[in-house]
């Protein structure tokens, strides 16, 4: 029952953020007292903190899974790009986890630094199989990643360039790998 509620919890949280949603909801939608969902959970802030931990758990496993297959090292770091959830966050939602749910917030940039470090380790590893290059700065790269990572979150800059999640990340990537100049007419005299 625990899994049920906390499953249609997510989904009215998707829907009307973590402070619209209410106990009634989940309860209606599952057809189910309220005194059931307090016998699974203390509270509506409980409920809200399990959703951010499966969610965290379940992101952390997905890039584990992704470090450990078989896939070649760029295909891995799209993967923990694009690592999967056993729920959606949307964006909205990150605005509204970073106002009012501080320790939630703590959380999801602790999941943010191990996927950094993940990437990082990836990128050494990618030069060492001379997969990229070795000319770069893996201090500057790895600043650099942690700043983009933090632009995922960041709901204003993706309203203000009108990206989707995906789109920022999709762009981030090429930036990343294709750079931005053209040809050789960086190193044209």
């Amino acid at each position: 029952m625990k899994e049920k509620i906390l499953d249609a919890a997510a989904q009215l949280i998707a829907r009307y953020g973590l402070k619209k949603f209410t106990l009634d909801e989940v309860a209606a939608q599952l057809k189910i007292s309220k005194k059931t969902i307090y016998k699974n959970f203390k509270s509506k802030d409980e409920i809200i903190h399990t959703y951010f931990t499966s969610y965290i758990e379940s992101d952390k496993n997905s890039v584990m899974e992704a470090l450990a297959g078989n896939q070649t090292i760029p295909e891995k770091i799209h993967s923990i790009v694009y690592s999967s959830h056993c729920y959606k966050l949307p964006i909205p939602l990150l605005k509204e986890t970073r106002q009012f749910y501080s320790d939630e917030w703590k959380n999801i940039q602790e999941l943010r630094k191990f996927k950094v470090k993940a990437l990082q380790k990836l990128l050494k590893d990618g030069v060492q199989d001379g997969i990229f290059k070795s000319d770069i700065h893996f201090g500057v790269l790895s600043k650099m990643l942690e700043k983009i990572s933090g632009m995922f979150t960041d709901y204003n800059f993706l309203l203000e360039n009108r990206l989707k999640f995906h789109e920022a990340i999709d762009e981030a990537l090429k930036i990343i790998f294709k750079g931005i100049v053209k040809n050789d007419s960086f190193t044209k005299k």
